[in-house]
C-alpha cells in the first residue's frame, strides 16, 4: 500500500514538474523565493484520533510525499532559473535561510538537492549527484524574519486585545456550538480558532493519505472548519501595525537586498527561504494580497527584480508547489512597478527599528 503510494505520487510530481516555468533572464537581476515545507505529519493528534499512533516518524516531521514534493520543487526551481544562475553551485550567488524548525530545515536540504546537483568537479561521489549546501537559520525565539516567534511585547499584547475586540467576539459567539461539538468528539478543549486550525490541519493530513476520516467530521469539514483556519492564519496581522511587526521585517531585508543589487557590482543573486504557512501569509497579507490565506505545502512566493531599464519588481504565487504560478499584480501598479514604487508603497509597513518598535 505504501509503495503503491509512494510511486504513484512520484509519477504525478515527476510529470507535473515539466510544466514551463521559464523566467525572463535576459533582464532579471535578482531572486527572492520562499517556500512553505513539504507535507509533513500532523503536529497535533487528539485523544479520539484513531490514526494518533500511525506516525512512526513522529509529529511534525516531513512524509515521504513531502520529502519527494521539495526535491521536485528544487528541480523545477533549477529549470525556471537555469539561464540565470550558474550551472554549477556558486557559494557567493546563493544564500540559503530557513526556519529553525526541523521540517523546515529538511526541506532547505530536499530543495537543495533537486537544485544544486553536483556537476564535473563538484562530483564528489559517482554513485551520490548530491552536495552539501550551507544553510543558515536563527533560533525561535530570535526569528522576526521566516517563523516570526521572536517576542514583541508590543506584537503579543495587540494580538490578545484583537479577540477581545467586537469582531472576534462575534466569531467566536457564532462558532460556539462548533468549538463544542469539536470538544465532545475530539476530547480536547477546543475553545479558539487557533485550537480549529490545528485540528483542521491534523485531520486535512489524514484525508492527503486516503485514511477514512471518524464519521462526526463529515459534518464540520472541511468547510465550517476551513473558514476559521483561513481566520487563524489571518489574524496575526489583523492590524497596520501587526504586519508591520510580522511581514515587515521580511520587506525591510529584500528591499536593502534588491537596493544593493540595483547599485553594486557584487550582490547575490539568488536567496531561499524555508518556511511555514504562516510565513507566506504574513508576507502576502502584509503586501495587500488578503485572499491568500491557507497556503498548500510546497506552496512558493517569487519576488524578481529586474532592470527594465529601471528597476522594476515582479512577484509570482503558485498556491501548491507543482501547479501553474501566477503573476500578483500590486494595488495601484497593475502593468509595472518600480522599485521605488515598492519602497515607497510600503514604506509605512517597513520597520526601522524591529526591538525598538516592539516596546512600549
Amino acid at each position: 500500500m505504501n509503495y503503491l503510494y509512494i510511486t504513484i505520487n512520484t509519477f504525478m510530481f515527476s510529470c507535473l514538474f515539466h510544466i514551463s516555468v521559464n523566467t525572463n533572464c535576459t533582464t532579471l537581476k535578482q531572486v527572492h523565493l520562499i517556500f512553505r515545507h513539504g507535507e509533513r505529519s500532523p503536529s497535533m493528534v487528539f485523544p479520539s484520533d484513531p490514526y494518533k499512533s500511525f506516525w512512526s516518524d513522529g509529529l511534525g516531521y516531513l512524509t515521504n510525499r513531502g520529502k519527494l514534493q521539495m526535491h521536485n520543487l528544487g528541480q523545477r526551481m533549477k529549470h525556471k532559473y537555469s539561464c540565470y544562475l550558474s550551472d554549477h553551485f556558486a557559494p557567493d550567488e546563493v544564500k540559503v535561510l530557513s526556519s529553525y524548525s526541523d521540517r523546515c530545515l529538511m526541506s532547505a536540504q530536499l530543495f537543495n538537492s533537486g537544485f544544486f546537483i553536483p556537476k564535473n568537479e563538484q562530483i564528489w561521489n559517482p554513485e551520490l549527484l548530491w552536495q552539501p549546501i550551507p544553510i543558515s537559520y536563527k533560533p525561535r525565539n530570535e526569528d522576526n524574519l521566516i517563523a516570526a516567534k521572536q517576542k514583541c511585547e508590543k506584537y503579543d499584547d495587540s494580538y490578545a486585545k484583537l479577540f477581545t475586540s467586537a469582531k472576534y467576539k462575534k466569531i467566536l459567539e457564532e462558532n460556539a456550538e462548533l468549538f463544542e461539538y469539536l470538544t465532545e468528539h475530539t476530547g480536547i478543549n477546543v475553545d479558539t480558532i487557533r485550537k480549529v486550525e490545528e485540528l483542521y490541519n491534523t485531520l486535512e493530513i489524514e484525508e492527503l493519505h486516503n485514511f477514512t476520516l471518524p464519521g462526526w467530521t463529515e459534518k464540520v469539514f472541511p468547510a465550517k472548519m476551513k473558514h476559521l483556519a483561513v481566520l487563524s492564519l489571518a489574524s496575526f496581522t489583523e492590524t497596520d501595525f501587526m504586519k508591520k511587526m510580522k511581514g515587515g521585517p521580511f520587506l525591510k531585508k529584500i528591499l536593502e537586498d534588491m537596493e544593493i543589487a540595483s547599485t553594486n557590482a557584487n550582490f547575490t543573486k539568488l536567496f531561499l527561504y524555508s518556511g511555514h504557512d504562516i510565513t507566506l501569509v504574513n508576507i502576502l497579507r502584509t503586501l495587500g494580497f488578503t485572499d491568500i490565506l491557507k497556503p498548500n505545502f510546497a506552496a512558493y512566493f517569487i519576488v524578481e527584480l529586474h532592470h527594465t531599464p529601471s528597476p522594476e519588481v515582479k512577484i509570482y504565487y503558485n498556491d501548491c508547489g507543482w501547479c501553474k504560478e501566477r503573476e500578483l499584480k500590486l494595488k495601484n501598479f497593475e502593468h509595472s512597478c518600480t522599485l521605488k514604487d515598492f519602497k515607497e508603497q510600503f514604506e509605512s509597513l517597513i520597520p526601522e527599528n524591529w526591538q525598538k518598535d516592539c516596546k512600549w
